[in-house]
């Protein structure tokens, strides 16, 4: 009986030994940072026409393609650069009487920066901007991510809008129609061109 009492002492002070060990651990946190990443890639296609040279008017639209790929929300800045003579680059769209237009300037024989802001005034006449032909803008078109339609900013000549993350495409097309304020038998004849540039900073 007393071995009975001796052994049943003991396993109950075993037992109290092992219940009472804390358990004992460390923990640790791994972390990874993504920063904030945009990629603006400009598309091929699309971006050529003919000008008819009785009417100034393009035989097809122009269309300029870009895609943005980024991992958060982003401010986009849609703008135009015409390029006058001696290199300076000028603001390419205006607005006149609710319609947003694009300046293309003669690449060689450069229109002065006096013609391009004949036409951007929005009372132009064709001997004050010789070299120098306007077009409508049919459509910015976003298509993906966006939060919104794009709105063109009078002041800076931009048009401004958001994407959320993901991939968006930007859409650009330039009518067929010419402002015939800006057209004459004076454009000499020869390839015109503008800079469609998008951008996350705004002037």
């Amino acid at each position: 009986m007393r071995k009975k009492q001796i052994l049943a002492a003991m396993l109950m002070l075993a037992a109290t030994g092992t219940c009472a060990h804390a358990e004992n651990f460390a923990r640790q946190t791994v972390q990874a940072t993504l920063p904030a990443y945009v990629d603006i890639k400009a598309e091929e296609g699309g971006l050529h026409s003919n000008i008819k040279p009785e009417t100034g008017e393009l035989e097809n639209t122009i269309t300029s393609k870009f895609t943005i790929s980024s991992n958060d929300k982003l401010n986009l800045y849609l703008k135009a650069e015409t390029i006058a003579d001696g290199g300076t680059a000028m603001p390419g769209f205006f607005k006149k009487a609710g319609v947003v237009y694009l300046v293309l300037g003669h690449t060689t024989m450069r229109p002065s920066a006096a013609a391009i802001t004949d036409i951007t005034s929005g009372s132009a006449t064709p001997e004050n901007n010789q070299n120098a032909i306007a077009y409508p803008i049919a459509n910015v078109d976003l298509q993906g991510k966006n939060t919104g339609d794009p709105e063109f900013n009078d002041a800076k000549k931009q048009y401004e809008f958001s994407v959320d993350q993901g991939v968006t495409t930007a859409l650009t097309t330039i009518s067929t129609a010419v402002d015939s304020t800006t057209y004459s038998f004076d454009d000499r004849a020869g390839n015109y061109e503008a800079y469609i540039i998008l951008t996350d900073t705004t002037t």
